[in-house]
């Protein structure tokens, strides 16, 4: 799969569904069904929250052109939209999901971020004020990112904006009380060795700020945030965001693990299912006062 395409194709595995190239190429292999489109728009709305109902950091007040790579189920992109009406939006997926309603002035492509960003009729050089990446670390070769950090780059207009997020999917005790056998720890280490078993990079977000750098960007700055999981915490708003955040990590540890487990460490369901359950069951004990890091 390359350049532009609107395959909206299926094939359940699993009980779940996935984009049938998108598996077939090895590209995203991460369900694309209806249960998936909720934990986006949950997580969307988490991250939203919890950035103090920002959509991004970067100082614009009037921009005339934004890019999202990875719009997923389209939340954040379409948010933009109708915030910005003068501003052209474009968002670009592997899965190109159709959006009820969508804005006039945003455009949506199907496009695979291993290819180039070069294709004319979707990008333009030197051109947007602000181009956000957030989560597509499962469906990036560890060998593209250099690539894909500089070919943002060459899309930005001179003095804007590049804003990337991505997990680091070790969830942590604000207590310190998970050990290397606790069940989130397992899920984290299978999760890695399956992930570095398809060329992906799952701690590619301890990299972004290098990546930016290395790519000659200036003013490149960072933050970690520890996205509570439960409603553990004093402060009722961040409790209301964990409560909220757990429900969506509880179907990430399944959504991550499916393909994953199975075809790259040769797994069975029973096998998955055991250790999310397990996984699902800390993650809700609010005693251990759990977070992750973005």
């Amino acid at each position: 799969m390359s350049s532009i395409h609107e395959d909206l194709r299926r094939v359940a595995i699993h009980d779940r569904d996935f984009q049938k190239t998108s598996v077939d190429k090895r590209i995203y292999c991460v369900p694309v069904d209806e249960r998936e489109e909720d934990r986006l728009t949950t997580q969307h709305d988490v991250l939203f929250r919890y950035f103090g109902h920002r959509l991004f950091f970067a100082n614009i007040e009037s921009p005339s052109k934004i890019l999202e790579c990875g719009y997923g189920r389209g939340d954040w992109v379409v948010a933009v939209a109708e915030e910005f009406e003068d501003c052209e939006v474009t968002g670009v997926d592997i899965y190109p999901i159709l959006i009820t309603d969508q804005p006039d002035n945003l455009n949506l492509f199907g496009y695979n971020l291993n290819d180039r960003l070069n294709h004319p009729e979707v990008f333009e050089r030197n051109a947007y004020d602000l181009i956000h990446s957030r989560f597509v670390g499962p469906g990036i070769k560890t060998s593209r990112w250099s690539g894909y950090v500089r070919d943002m780059k060459a899309l930005l207009r001179p003095n804007g904006w590049l804003e990337m997020v991505e997990y680091y999917p070790n969830i942590q005790s604000d207590r310190g009380l998970l050990s290397s056998q606790s069940a989130l720890r397992r899920w984290y280490e299978t999760y890695v060795s399956a992930m570095e078993r398809s060329n992906r990079n799952p701690r590619i977000g301890q990299r972004l700020q290098h990546l930016m750098a290395d790519a000659g960007l200036r003013e490149v700055g960072g933050s970690v945030f520890h996205l509570p999981i439960g409603g553990w915490d004093t402060d009722p708003i961040k409790a209301s965001i964990g409560r909220d955040n757990l429900a969506m990590i509880e179907e990430l540890l399944d959504s991550l693990a499916i393909w994953s487990f199975t075809e790259k460490l040769g797994w069975t369901m029973a096998q998955v299912e055991a250790l999310t359950n397990a996984a699902r069951a800390e993650a809700q004990d609010v005693s251990l006062r759990l977070y992750i890091p973005v």
